[in-house]
């Protein structure tokens, strides 16, 4: 519904979206058929009971895990979906991206799906005209506007409907995804224009897997978590909480408390399934991950901010001062950064069968916003031979999140004066 006096962009009450769903076609026909009514299928809720206002002009994230309801959510949102229960108030103008080439007809050339598109989004063939030379100077896609869509990369689609939509004028954008298959240059000019439209009081909406781009450009976040809101606030706050529910940590109702929990760190992560591990387990890492400086564990930093990367070691031998190190590597296998207790000329001691070691690593990061990985080990050294204990490569992903934009791996937190003579 639309309520033109309201001062809130979007406002949901006790929304709630339930489907159907049956195990065969079959159970279909024989619930529609059956004497006595009875119920061949079970009920999902994509959605259950959210509730939440966005104010105008304001850039809002909203993320969760896979099936949690953000794109239903939106669907909502945009009237594209009825919902079971509850009420949603939109005041302004929608434009949506909220598939990828939605709307589309792959046998249509580029401008012909331009002008049927932005039509669909109200707009008339004069004003189309009018706009035509600004939407493909920034969907950038060249000749290629007067061939098929189907013969277009994901990069492509992304850029012409994404232009088209930001060039309607909507007083709320919603972007379901789509930012993600666009190169980083792509999606820099997508958020400078975010930046632009905030200026102008647009409210925009979108659902991300990214989280850096979350803390980064949104004034408030939302957490779903199976059709439920669970958080919401400063982007940073609740893109924590939502670490804790990918590790399936932190959940109130678990009544979990990590500080008591007896060094079960390994549980408390989400590991690499495919790290890879070796070693002639005369010791052997039980236990390992990264806390923040309240001892909270995390696989999502903030650059700049301290942290405690730790690793818990049972000897099965007796070992003379064994070396326990780490290794930070992004994603493409490039080592970063790393340490070892022998670098730090630290003599660790004497172990016998059955002592437990506990190591800490305080660090602050220095890292630019991406995605690493986590490498830790024990080996001993004689002379030039390495005799590996236990090495556990990949360990675990962490990511980190940053405010300030800069290029490069590491943020060097460069103070800039200029003097004017």
């Amino acid at each position: 519904m639309i309520d033109s006096s309201h001062t809130l962009a979007v406002d949901v009450q006790g929304l709630k979206k339930s489907y159907q769903l049956y195990r065969s076609p079959k159970d279909r026909l024989k619930e529609a058929f059956h004497p006595f009514s009875k119920k061949y299928h079970q009920e999902f809720n994509a959605l259950d009971g959210v509730d939440f206002s966005i104010e105008k002009g304001t850039t809002v994230g909203i993320i969760g895990r896979n099936g949690s309801g953000k794109s239903t959510l939106l669907q909502c949102i945009c009237g594209i979906v009825r919902p079971t229960e509850g009420d949603v108030t939109v005041n302004g103008k929608i434009a949506a991206l909220l598939e990828l080439g939605a709307g589309f007809n792959p046998e249509f050339t580029g401008r012909d799906n331009l002008y049927m598109n932005a039509a669909i989004l109200g707009l008339s063939k004069e004003e189309t005209d009018q706009r035509l030379e600004a939407i493909l100077t920034f969907a950038d896609i060249g000749e290629y506007i007067d061939q098929p869509v189907r013969v277009y990369s994901s990069g492509m689609y992304v850029r012409l409907a994404f232009s088209i939509a930001i060039h309607v004028d909507p007083e709320i954008l919603i972007v379901d995804e789509a930012l993600a298959v666009g190169d980083i240059h792509f999606q820099a000019k997508c958020f400078d224009r975010f930046h632009q439209f905030r200026e102008r009081g647009v409210t925009v909406i979108f659902v991300t897997h990214d989280l850096n781009m979350v803390t980064r450009y949104c004034d408030q976040a939302y957490l779903l978590n199976r059709g439920k809101l669970v958080g919401h606030g400063k982007p940073r706050e609740v893109v924590a909480e939502y670490r804790k529910l990918e590790v399936d940590y932190g959940d109130k109702d678990q009544g979990k408390d990590y500080q008591e929990n007896s060094k079960q760190d390994a549980a408390l992560f989400a590991t690499n399934p495919y790290e890879i591990r070796y070693g002639n387990s005369k010791a052997k890492i039980v236990d390992g991950g990264i806390f923040d400086s309240e001892s909270n564990p995390v696989q999502t930093l903030t650059s700049g901010e301290s942290y405690r990367i730790n690793m818990e070691v049972a000897f099965e031998n007796e070992v003379d001062n064994p070396v326990f190190a780490y290794t930070i590597k992004d994603v493409k296998g490039t080592e970063i950064a790393g340490t070892n207790t022998h670098f730090s000329d630290i003599n660790t001691g004497v172990y016998k069968p059955g002592d437990i070691a506990n190591i800490d690593f305080d660090i602050t990061v220095p890292l630019n916003a991406g995605s690493f990985l986590l490498s830790i080990g024990c080996v001993a050294l004689g002379g030039d031979q390495i005799e590996v204990f236990d090495r556990r490569h990949d360990f675990i992903a962490f990511q980190v999140v940053t405010s300030r934009a800069s290029v490069g791996i590491v943020e060097l937190d460069t103070k800039i004066n200029i003097t004017k003579s």
